[in-house]
């Protein structure tokens, strides 16, 4: 699930909310927590909600070396099926599966997978390839909607 859990998801979510208001990268605060952020990444971070959550904030502060960096580790631990993509927080059974007819993903592999669509549309020097993998996505997000538009939740 994902959250706020530690101080580097609260560090990214600050990150992310103060780039998200129209502040610089050179705001004092965005500045700080991108120090946290930019210490943190030069240790290998495994847990895909954190690469995601880190992908769009350096995708969204512009930062193309950053960026680049955690969408080439997301990459290799996306799930594609059927011309869709998406990733998963971790290996689920065959009895942690929902039945075909329900076949939505939990909340937070939604939340995960919306943060690698945002990390794309916001990386520097996007190219057609990266709107082709953004559109793939897109399919699989738009297959876990509910019958009235919305998403599981767990909040």
């Amino acid at each position: 699930q994902g959250g706020v859990d530690d101080e580097l998801s609260l560090s990214a979510y600050i990150t992310i909310a103060m780039l998200e208001a129209g502040h610089s990268d050179s705001y004092p605060v965005v500045r700080n927590t991108f120090f946290c952020l930019e210490t943190a990444s030069e240790k290998n971070i495994s847990d895909v909600y954190m690469q995601a959550l880190m992908a769009y904030a350096f995708c969204l502060a512009g930062k193309a070396e950053k960026c680049e960096s955690f969408l080439r580790a997301l990459q290799k631990s996306a799930k594609e099926v059927d011309g869709s993509r998406h990733w998963e927080q971790k290996e689920r059974s065959p009895t942690e599966k929902s039945p075909s007819f329900l076949d939505h993903a939990p909340s937070a592999e939604v939340e995960i997978t919306s943060y690698v669509l945002l990390a794309l549309l916001y990386k520097p020097n996007r190219n057609q390839e990266d709107l082709t993998k953004a559109s793939g996505i897109v399919q699989w997000i738009i297959r876990q909607q509910n019958p009235y538009g919305g998403f599981s939740s767990t909040q």
